[in-house]
C-alpha cells in the first residue's frame, strides 16, 4: 500500500494511456470487421487499393 500511496500519479496516467490504447484497438477492430478502411480515407483512389485487401 505503501507503494500505491507514493506512485498514485503513475498508476493513475498509465491507467489512463492504457485505456485510450485499449479504445483505439477495438475502434479499429470493429472497423476492419465492418470491411471499413482504417486509415481514415475511402478505397477508390487509394494507390495501394489492390495491396491492403
Amino acid at each position: 500500500m505503501e507503494w500505491l500511496a507514493a506512485n498514485w500519479g503513475t498508476v493513475a496516467v498509465g491507467t489512463v494511456v492504457a485505456a485510450v490504447i485499449a479504445l483505439i484497438v477495438i475502434n479499429v477492430i470493429k472497423k476492419k470487421k465492418q470491411g471499413m478502411s482504417t486509415c481514415g480515407c475511402g478505397c477508390a483512389d487509394c494507390p495501394m487499393k489492390n495491396k491492403c485487401h
